[in-house]
């Protein structure tokens, strides 16, 4: 009889300890979906921050590269315009005109002179030496001839006192010329002077006087340009 009652409160223990451990299993797991929520939830949150954070980051990457090709067009356009005006003025400083002038050689036998007219396309800077470089090029007429070596270079010409100060190279003193044919070429110059205004030019070398230039005259002082028009025109 005792044995009977000690089995059977065996099996209502092992039953009791068989329901408790079912019920713990049960709230375990019932446990588990609200934490699944909360993780779901999080997940959403993190989500909508990030998003938030991009289109934020967006936004201000968008607004700084708008400021940024605002400052690029302003200077491009600054820099146009400038280069627009620079260009401008160098057109009007380098606009080329056509001048006609008067230049004066010798016939072939070295024993009179004659006028020719030349049409000369440079600018109103440049017009005194282009006209001097014309008379160095020599003539294109025939019976006329150049008495001057055709390596000389015009380095100047400046107004000093109402003078034409005209500067050539040292090439110029290998003109082979006697006592008429330097009058010639000194006369030659400075009535290529004289149709802008200058009645006496004074002849450099190196943009120094020389006292002879050939041995013949005395070109320490300037030359006085004879009338151009008294000289016969060569057509």
């Amino acid at each position: 009889m005792k044995k009977h009652w000690m089995f059977l409160l065996l099996g209502l223990s092992i039953l009791l300890l068989g329901a408790c451990g079912q019920g713990a299993t049960s709230n375990g797991q019932e446990e588990q979906p609200a934490d699944g929520i909360e993780s779901e939830e999080n997940s959403d949150l993190v989500e909508e921050d990030t998003e938030v954070d991009t289109d934020v980051e967006l936004e201000t990457t968008e607004e700084v590269e708008s400021d940024i090709d605002s400052e690029v067009d302003s200077t491009v356009d600054s820099e146009t315009a400038e280069t627009e005006t620079e260009n401008t003025k160098t057109n009007e400083e380098v606009s080329e005109t056509t001048t006609s002038i008067e230049l004066v050689f010798s016939d072939d036998q070295v024993m009179d002179m004659y006028r020719v007219d030349r049409q000369l396309i440079t600018t109103e800077d440049n017009l005194l030496i282009a006209t001097l470089e014309a008379w160095i090029q020599g003539p294109t007429e025939e019976g006329l001839v150049s008495i001057i070596p055709s390596d000389v270079d015009v380095q100047s010409v400046e107004d000093k006192d109402g003078i034409a100060h005209v500067s050539f190279s040292s090439e110029l003193l290998n003109a082979q010329v006697g006592s008429g044919t330097e009058y010639m070429l000194v006369q030659q110059i400075a009535m290529a002077m004289k149709q802008f205004g200058f009645d006496e030019t004074q002849i450099l070398i190196d943009g120094e006087i020389h006292p002879e230039l050939f041995g013949h005259l005395d070109t320490s002082q300037p030359i006085v340009a004879e009338n151009i028009t008294e000289y016969e025109k060569v057509e």
